[in-house]
C-alpha cells in the first residue's frame, strides 16, 4: 500500500512540475509575441523585437529561448538604436523567473542616429555571457556582462581589441534614479583608425589593466537631458595601467554646456611622461608646452618619491594635471535644446 502511495506521489509531483514548466514556457512565448507585435512610430517610446524564428526548450529544469536573426530596436521621440545579431540564447529557471542568463557569443551590429549622422559599431567575441536580474515591475536590478577576446569596429574600422572585458551594473541602493557601474578590462588595445573620430581617442593605446567603480546619478534618456538635470559620474575608483604608466584616481565628473567633460579628481600617477607624450601626439599640446609641463610635474613627482600626487581638473575644454594643461577635451555630442 505504501508503495502505491509513494508511486502516486511521485507521479503527481512529476505531473505538477510538467504542467508548471509548460505554463512558464507559455508565459515566455506570450511575452515574446507581445514584444514582437510592438511597432515603433514617430512619437513612440519603447522596445521593438523582430526575429526570423525562435525555439523554446530546456525541459524539465530550465527554460531556454533561442532567437534566430533577431533585431532589437530601442526608440524614443528623437532617437532610434538598432541591435542585430545572428542568434541570442536566453536561459531561465521556473523557480527564479526574474534572473535570466544570456549567451551573446558571436557578432553584433549596432546602429544609431547621432547628431544627424548614422553611426555603427560592430562587436565580435569568442565568448560573451550576460546575467540580468529584474524587479517585479520589470525594472533592471542588476546586469553583468563578461566578454572574452573582444573586437570592436567603429564605422567598419577596428577600434578596440581586448583579452577580457567585464561590465557590472546595478540599481544604486537607496536611490531610484542612479546606477552603480563597474568596468574591468584586461589587455586592451585601442586602435587608431577606428578611434580617429571619437572623443576618447587621447586615451593610451595599450592598456594592461582598467578598473573603474562609479555611480551615475540622475539617469536620463539622452546626454543633453542628463546634463540639464545635473547628472554626475561619481568615480569611487579608477585604476589604469598602460606601459610604464600607472594611474589611480577618485573624484566627480559631469558635462558643461558645450557637452565637454568637467570635474575634479585626485590622482596618483607613476610615469606621467607617457601622458605628456600622448598629449603631444594627439594634438593636445605642442612640444614647448610639454617641456614646461614636464619640468613642473617632474618637480612635483620628485617630491613624492617618483609618484605624482596631483589634483586633476577638467574645465573649459582643457584637462589639467596640477597647474599644467595637458589635453584638449572634445564635446561628446551636440548640446541640444535647453
Amino acid at each position: 500500500m505504501r508503495y502505491f502511495v509513494l508511486v502516486g506521489a511521485v507521479i503527481a509531483t512529476v505531473a505538477a512540475w510538467t504542467g508548471y514548466w509548460f505554463y512558464a514556457a507559455g508565459l515566455v512565448e506570450a511575452d515574446l509575441a507581445r514584444r514582437a507585435e510592438q511597432k515603433g512610430g514617430p512619437n513612440s517610446t519603447g522596445v521593438q523585437l523582430v526575429f526570423e524564428s525562435y525555439e523554446i526548450s530546456g525541459f524539465p529544469y530550465r527554460i531556454q529561448l533561442t532567437l534566430n536573426k533577431p533585431t532589437i530596436i530601442l526608440h524614443n521621440e528623437t532617437q532610434e538604436i538598432r541591435w542585430q545579431t545572428d542568434q541570442i540564447k536566453a536561459v531561465g529557471h521556473p523557480w527564479q523567473p526574474r534572473h535570466v542568463l544570456f549567451d551573446l557569443t558571436g557578432e553584433h551590429h549596432l546602429e544609431a542616429d547621432i547628431d544627424g549622422q548614422l553611426r555603427s559599431l560592430d562587436l565580435s567575441s569568442d565568448a560573451a555571457q550576460a546575467s540580468v536580474e529584474t524587479e517585479a515591475n520589470g525594472r533592471l536590478q542588476r546586469l553583468s556582462l563578461d566578454i572574452k577576446n573582444i573586437l570592436v569596429r567603429n564605422q567598419g574600422l577596428e577600434a578596440l581589441r581586448g583579452q577580457r572585458l567585464q561590465v557590472h551594473v546595478r540599481q544604486t541602493p537607496g536611490s531610484a534614479n542612479s546606477l552603480d557601474l563597474a568596468l574591468s578590462g584586461h589587455t586592451l588595445e585601442l586602435l587608431g583608425e577606428g578611434l580617429s573620430e571619437l572623443s576618447f581617442r587621447q586615451l593610451p593605446r595599450n592598456i594592461k589593466l582598467l578598473d573603474l567603480q562609479s555611480t551615475v546619478t540622475e539617469l536620463s534618456e539622452s546626454l543633453p537631458q542628463w546634463r540639464r538635470q545635473g547628472g554626475t559620474v561619481e568615480v569611487r575608483k579608477l585604476q589604469l595601467h598602460s606601459g610604464e604608466m600607472e594611474i589611480a584616481a577618485t573624484g566627480s565628473l559631469a558635462l558643461d554646456d558645450q557637452m565637454r567633460a568637467i570635474g575634479a579628481l585626485t590622482a596618483k600617477i607613476k610615469g606621467h611622461d607617457e601622458l605628456l607624450h600622448m598629449a603631444v601626439a594627439n594634438g593636445g599640446m605642442d612640444e614647448d608646452q610639454a617641456s614646461v609641463a614636464r619640468a613642473v610635474l617632474g618637480l612635483l613627482a620628485a617630491a613624492g618619491g617618483g609618484i605624482l600626487s596631483v589634483p586633476v581638473r577638467l574645465q573649459d575644454g582643457l584637462l589639467y594635471l596640477g597647474p599644467a594643461a595637458v589635453a584638449r577635451l572634445r564635446p561628446l555630442t551636440t548640446p541640444g535644446p535647453n
